[in-house]
């Protein structure tokens, strides 16, 4: 049965590995070796691929050292060719099967110009890399709060069912930041009352509910709580 084990890694960051029944695997943002590679050791798996979300440290630090071992195909965003070595570029649209996943990507900027989440659809799955996290969204580095806000409609057209496999920990501190915005909903109250660690992944359908970046009406509402997280 396919399944996604959570690796934990730094102080809040997650590298996912994707399993299948026939012990096959691929890593999402290795941001650092060990911790996959123990993994797939431990359990006899056999890497067929790595996909990056985008450039950050955080995400491919362990990138080289997972290469060298296993030698296997990386996949990253175009925009981030000079920043990522990888044996194949992808960009808005691209599908690919790997051990048995079909896999599209779909661009999401605004945290980063290029970043990308990564789509299984038939598992209703979506790396999102750090576009959005529970309760909360990515910080806009590169892009610009419109692209994140339409980032984030994007995201919104996904099944109701879709599991969110954010690659950072931030949910009970997002949830600090909805009672500082005086958020009392029946949705947020039931959210922060069954809070737990891990909180990934994160349910579509729950996030719509009761983040309030998903809920902002325009991008004008979501710039301003942008802001306000940003110095939080």
């Amino acid at each position: 049965m396919s399944e996604v084990q959570l690796l934990p890694i730094f102080k809040n960051n997650y590298v996912f590995l994707i399993k299948n029944e026939k012990r096959e695997c691929i890593i999402v943002d290795p941001g650092e070796a060990s911790a996959a590679i123990r993994e797939i050791e431990k359990q006899h798996l056999k890497l067929k691929g790595v996909l990056i979300t985008h450039h950050h440290a955080d995400h491919i630090d362990g990138l080289p050292a997972i290469k060298k071992k296993f030698n296997v195909p990386v996949w990253a965003p175009e925009i981030n060719r000079s920043q990522i070595t990888a044996d194949y570029y992808i960009q808005d649209g691209f599908t690919v099967t790997i051990a048995g996943f079909e896999i599209k990507a779909i661009a999401l900027p605004g945290h980063t110009l290029g970043i990308h989440a990564y789509w299984f659809e038939k598992q209703n799955w979506l790396f999102s890399g750090d576009v959005l996290f529970g309760l909360g969204c990515g910080r806009v580095f590169e892009g610009t709060y419109e692209q994140a806000y339409q980032s984030l409609q994007k995201i919104k057209t996904l099944p109701e069912e879709t599991k969110i496999f954010c690659t950072h920990e931030y949910t009970k501190r997002n949830s600090e930041f909805c009672e500082s915005l005086g958020i009392r909903s029946p949705e947020f109250t039931a959210y922060k009352t069954s809070l737990k660690v891990p909180s990934v992944p994160l349910l579509l359908s729950v996030e719509k509910k009761a983040n309030p970046f998903l809920l902002a009406e325009d991008s004008a509402v979501f710039s301003s709580l942008r802001d306000k997280r940003n110095t939080f």
